[in-house]
C-alpha cells in the first residue's frame, strides 16, 4: 500500500523539482548565449553582418540581460542604416551597462539619426557625466544645440570639444559653422582657416568658409575658396550656384555662365525653381542655358527639277 501523499507536501516536492529545473536551465541558456555571442562577434570581425546580426538576436533571446550583445547589435544595425533597430538596441543595451559612456553615446546618435533631438542631447549629456573627457560627444552636441537654435549652448560645447581635440578638423570646422550661425564671421573664417590647415583636402571647408567671406561682401576672397571647393568636389551644386554669383559679382561673365550652366546640369530633376532661376541668369548674362532645348534645324526645300 503507497502511503498517502498530503497535498501541502506535494507541492512541497513539486516546488522544490521546479526550482530545481529552472536552476539547471538557466546556466544552460547562459551557455547558449555566450557561445551564440561569440559566434556573433566572430562573424562581425570577418565583416559578415548579417550572420552576425543573426548571431547577435539569438543571444538577446537566450539571454536578454546579456548588454554586450545588445551593444552589438546597435552598432550593426547602425551600420546598416536600420535607426529605428539601432535605437531599440541601444536602450536595452544602456539600460544593463547604464555606467557605459560609450553605449550612451551611441544610444544618443541613433536618436539623432531618427530625429529625435531632446533625447539625444538627454543622452549625450548622460554619456558625458560618466568620462568629461569626450571631445567627440561634446562636438555631437554642439551640432544638435545649434540645430535646435541654442547658440550659447551649440558654442560652449564645441569649443569644449576643440580644447579637449585641438587638432581634430572636424570639431574645428563645427566650431565654425556654430560661430557664422551666431553671426561672429571673423571668428568662424578663422575657425574654416584652421580646419583648412589641418585637414586640406576636405571640400565642404573652402565652402564654408567661402559662405563666411560672401557675406562679410568680401568677394576677391570668396572666389578662391568657391574654386577650390568643386576642384576637390566637382559635383558640390550648392558652391557651383555661389560661384556663379561671384563672378557674376566681379564683372567676369562667361565664367558666371560656366558655373552657372555646371549647377544646371548637376540640379537636373531637383530644384525646379532653383532651376528656372539659374537659367535666367545664364540668359541674362548673354549665355545659353545647358538645359534649354536644341534649336530646329530648317528643312530645305526640294529642288525644282530643271525644266528641259
Amino acid at each position: 500500500m503507497r502511503p498517502i501523499v498530503s497535498l501541502r507536501s506535494l507541492r512541497a516536492v513539486l516546488g522544490a523539482s521546479l526550482v530545481a529545473v529552472a536552476l539547471a536551465a538557466a546556466p544552460a541558456a547562459a551557455d547558449d548565449a555566450g557561445a551564440l555571442y561569440k559566434q556573433g562577434i566572430s562573424w562581425k570581425n570577418q565583416g559578415k553582418d548579417d550572420e552576425a546580426i543573426a548571431a547577435f538576436e539569438k543571444t538577446v533571446a537566450a539571454d536578454p540581460r546579456h548588454g554586450m550583445a545588445w551593444a552589438s547589435l546597435g552598432h550593426l544595425y547602425k551600420k546598416k542604416k536600420m535607426f529605428p533597430q539601432a535605437v531599440d538596441a541601444y536602450e536595452h543595451a544602456t539600460q544593463i551597462l547604464t555606467k557605459d559612456a560609450t553605449v550612451w553615446s551611441n544610444l544618443g546618435m541613433a536618436y539623432y539619426r531618427v530625429d529625435r533631438l531632446d533625447d539625444a542631447l538627454a543622452a549625450l549629456q548622460t554619456s558625458c557625466k560618466l568620462d568629461p573627457k569626450q571631445a567627440d560627444v561634446f562636438s555631437n552636441i554642439g551640432v544638435i544645440k545649434r540645430k535646435k537654435g541654442d547658440a550659447e549652448g551649440a558654442l560652449k560645447a564645441l569649443e569644449w570639444a576643440v580644447k579637449l581635440a585641438p587638432g581634430e578638423h572636424s570639431y574645428v570646422n563645427n566650431l565654425g559653422v556654430a560661430q557664422r550661425a551666431a553671426n561672429q564671421l571673423d571668428a568662424a573664417a578663422a575657425s574654416f582657416a584652421k580646419a583648412i590647415e589641418l585637414k586640406p583636402d576636405v571640400a565642404e571647408y573652402y565652402f564654408n568658409a567661402a559662405v563666411v567671406f560672401r557675406r562679410q561682401e568680401e568677394v576677391e576672397k570668396a572666389i578662391p575658396m568657391y574654386e577650390k571647393a568643386v576642384g576637390l568636389a566637382p559635383d558640390h551644386a550648392d558652391a557651383w550656384y555661389d560661384l556663379g554669383y561671384m563672378y557674376k559679382l566681379n564683372h567676369e561673365d562667361e565664367k558666371a555662365v560656366e558655373a552657372f550652366n555646371t549647377f544646371l546640369e548637376l540640379n537636373k530633376g531637383k530644384d525646379a525653381e532653383a532651376q528656372k532661376n539659374v537659367e535666367g541668369e545664364v540668359i541674362a548674362l548673354g549665355g545659353t542655358p545647358v538645359t534649354a532645348p536644341p534649336k530646329a534645324t530648317p528643312k530645305k526645300s526640294p529642288k525644282k527639277p530643271k525644266s528641259k
